[in-house]
């Protein structure tokens, strides 16, 4: 799958971002942020972000927009290390961009797009 560029996720959030009441400017700052934070990669280990970038990836979490990964790995003493990561869900940004084009697609439509030329015909 294609990656996901910036302008596709600062529409993403800026539309899942609206049933929060947040201005459109103020989505489009938190998605550079977490693009950024992203960078070329398509996951970013969770003990990087600062407490603040933590809570903007839990608040796309709940959009589904972000998830979660763990990965365990065992140290030489034996104990367990778990290591979590964050991806970016390509196919569920690429999903709410094709609903939103939908929606364009039939509120721009007419009443009268669907009638039959013979409506429009008069009759005597």
């Amino acid at each position: 799958m294609a990656r996901v560029r910036i302008e596709e996720f600062k529409k993403a959030v800026i539309k899942v971002l609206k049933d929060r009441d947040i201005e459109p400017e103020e989505s489009e700052v938190i998605a550079e942020k977490v693009m950024n934070l992203f960078g070329y990669d398509k996951s970013i280990t969770d003990n990087l972000l600062s407490s603040r970038e933590r809570d903007l990836f839990y608040m796309l979490e709940d959009y589904d927009i972000l998830t979660t990964e763990e990965e365990t790995a065992y140290l030489p003493s034996g104990k367990k290390w778990r290591i979590h990561y964050w991806k970016i869900k390509e196919d569920k940004i690429k999903k709410i961009l094709s609903e939103k084009k939908e929606k364009e697609k039939t509120e721009d439509k007419s009443v009268y797009d669907d009638l039959s030329d013979e409506v429009w015909k008069r009759h005597e």
